[in-house]
């Protein structure tokens, strides 16, 4: 309710404040939660995404495509390793900026795109973030999924199906996520920093937990114009990102959760990356 007792447009989308809630091998769900407006640059949707702004604006811009959503009754997908400048603006009459945040596994899209009959080939310049309507039969497949995520009751099979009606749904629409592929030792060393962003992670612990020697992990990536040390800051600062916008928790946990120690060395790195301070989103 907003002060004059009236509903606030899309509040019925949100769902209990909490931390990201992930289920592995299927999808992770976050509601970033913002009461200044920030640029976030080059953000990466590291997997592909459906995002839907409950209160509040959202412009995205990846160098060659922008869109803005400022309306809960369309669904932004978002295609897997987009990268972004993001502009998040909270809503009139004091309203905190607020969105939902649902990412899909490879494997379910994997998963997803088998079971199609006759599957669908996405054009070459498919554009990497689209809108879409959100009728009501695709409201409710979605309804269903956000409120299964965090279910500690619900298993990881009903999850999946409840999943899949809701991939079907966009696809019967003309809207299919694009299967990730294999994926390249920088995309596999992300994902691996991102399950567990507190380790003390070295190159030679990575390597060993990817099946190869520290030397090779570098030359992989190096193949493919990226630094150990680079990624693996960019990924803790992602999660930092999340954490700051979906919790409560104080700095100090971030840090750690993070896998930093010390809180000024962890607020350096993310003014490094981001060009502001974290206490700057509280």
């Amino acid at each position: 309710m907003n002060l004059n007792g009236d509903p606030v447009p899309g509040s019925h989308w949100l769902l209990p404040s909490a931390a990201p809630v992930v289920r592995a091998g299927l999808c992770s769900l976050a509601q970033p939660s913002l009461r200044q407006a920030r640029h976030t640059p080059r953000f990466l949707f590291h997997e592909a995404c459906l995002l839907l702004v409950a209160a509040g604006r959202l412009d995205l811009h990846d160098g060659s495509h922008q869109t803005t959503v400022d309306t809960p009754s369309c669904l932004l997908l978002v295609q897997a390793h987009t990268s972004a400048d993001l502009m998040k603006t909270p809503g009139s009459g004091g309203q905190p900026f607020r969105s939902v945040l649902l990412a899909l596994s490879p494997e379910l899209l994997e998963a997803f795109h088998r079971t199609r009959a006759q599957p669908a080939a996405l054009p070459q310049d498919e554009q990497a973030f689209r809108q879409l309507p959100l009728d009501d039969d695709l409201q409710d497949a979605l309804r269903q999924v956000l409120a299964s995520v965090p279910s500690p009751t619900l298993s990881d099979e009903r999850l999946r199906y409840r999943l899949m009606d809701l991939l079907a749904a966009l696809a019967e629409r003309g809207h299919l996520l694009r299967r990730a592929g294999p994926p390249g030792t920088a995309s596999r060393l992300r994902t691996l920093i991102a399950q567990a962003p507190h380790q003390h992670w070295t190159a030679h612990s990575a390597g060993s937990a990817l099946a190869m020697s520290e030397a090779t992990l570098r030359r992989r990536l190096a193949g493919e114009g990226v630094r150990f040390e680079e990624l693996l800051v960019d990924t803790r600062m992602h999660h930092a990102m999340l954490l700051v916008q979906t919790t409560g928790w104080s700095l100090q946990h971030i840090a750690q959760a993070c896998g930093y120690q010390s809180r000024a060395r962890f607020s350096e790195r993310f003014r490094a990356r981001f060009g502001y301070s974290p206490s700057a989103l509280r």
